[in-house]
């Protein structure tokens, strides 16, 4: 009886440690993920609490959005459609974070944010984007309401805050940092490589000017034969301009890229037939993602992740709501 009764205690005591034991040898497969690595199945969970108000500059009249609205809106009207959908999904995490960095901005206004890009970002509404679109409306609306919808939610932080999520379409093969540009460090914003560019077929640009027209945009006078005209021309570390003399007359790069309509500041001058040649390299202020660059990388099999690591040093993606 005695040799029954510790048999069966020893029974007991197997059955209750075996589950114990093979917990141990086969850990749950489910990932414990850190708030700065959410997946996009998590992403699409998210429940759409969010609206915005939106200064329409046409009317000048505020407008009510959700976030979803919103945001094809900014996607439609930044991005082309035909870009890789690990770039779209990487724009809309842009858009969206830039979004809420400009909420807190704003907060003693009565709107969020504008449809202005030279202010903020450019925002169109679906209606356009279908007719811009044309024939591929519909696999382009979709397209792009898929990307959002996967990564919806997700905001680029660093140190815990809302990063100001500046970007432009093609840079000079690379970017340029917000020092350099606004004369304010972020540590997020540094200059980085953006080889994909180079191949982009909005890469280089040319503008012509005659005498005349230097001489009236930049009230100089031009030497006899033309020659020296642009001297001293300092760049940063990435090769854009930060100043040139003109007649011996200082600008700044921007100032040069405003009066003549250059795509950026990156840009050589070149004397040819009494004919002035701006040479631009890239499309934009250059700082921040290179819309271009992140479709390059997508192609090359980087996800929206892996694009955004890159041009957004040191920022994490987290769920902001």
């Amino acid at each position: 009886m005695r040799k029954f009764f510790v048999l069966s205690v020893f029974l007991l005591a197997l059955l209750l440690l075996l589950p114990l034991a093979a917990l141990r040898e086969n850990p749950p497969s489910l990932p414990v993920l850190a708030e700065s690595t959410v997946t996009s199945q998590n992403a699409q969970t998210t429940q759409n609490t969010e609206s915005f108000k939106v200064l329409i500059s046409e009317t000048g009249k505020t407008e009510t959005l959700t976030r979803e609205e919103y945001l094809f809106g900014v996607v439609a009207g930044e991005m082309p459609a035909l870009y890789e959908e690990e770039a779209l999904k990487a724009q809309a995490v842009c858009a969206y974070t830039f979004l809420k960095w400009r909420q807190k901005e704003n907060s003693d206004k009565e709107y969020d944010i504008t449809d202005n890009y030279q202010i903020d970002q450019c925002y169109i509404s679906e209606q356009k984007a279908l007719e811009k679109w044309g024939s591929k409306a519909d696999e382009y609306s979709q397209k792009i309401k898929n990307a959002i919808e996967s990564v919806l939610g997700q905001a680029l932080n660093y140190n815990g805050e809302i990063i100001l999520s500046v970007y432009h379409a093609v840079s000079g093969g690379i970017t340029e940092s917000a020092k350099n540009v606004w004369g304010k460090e972020y540590p997020y914003l540094q200059s980085v490589s953006s080889v994909g560019d180079k191949l982009s077929a909005n890469y280089i640009t040319t503008v012509d000017a005659t005498k005349e027209k230097i001489e009236g945009c930049f009230s100089v006078t031009l030497p006899t034969g033309l020659k020296g005209t642009f001297t001293d021309f300092k760049r940063t570390s990435s090769g854009y301009v930060k100043s040139v003399k003109i007649c011996g007359k200082e600008f700044s790069g921007s100032e040069i890229r405003e009066i003549m309509g250059l795509k950026s500041t990156n840009f050589s001058v070149t004397l040819k037939d009494n004919i002035f040649t701006f040479t631009v390299y890239g499309y934009g202020h250059g700082v921040g993602m290179s819309q271009n660059g992140a479709n390059y990388m997508a192609q090359q099999g980087s996800d929206y992740k892996e694009i955004l690591a890159h041009y957004y040093k040191g920022s994490q993606i987290m769920r902001n709501s």
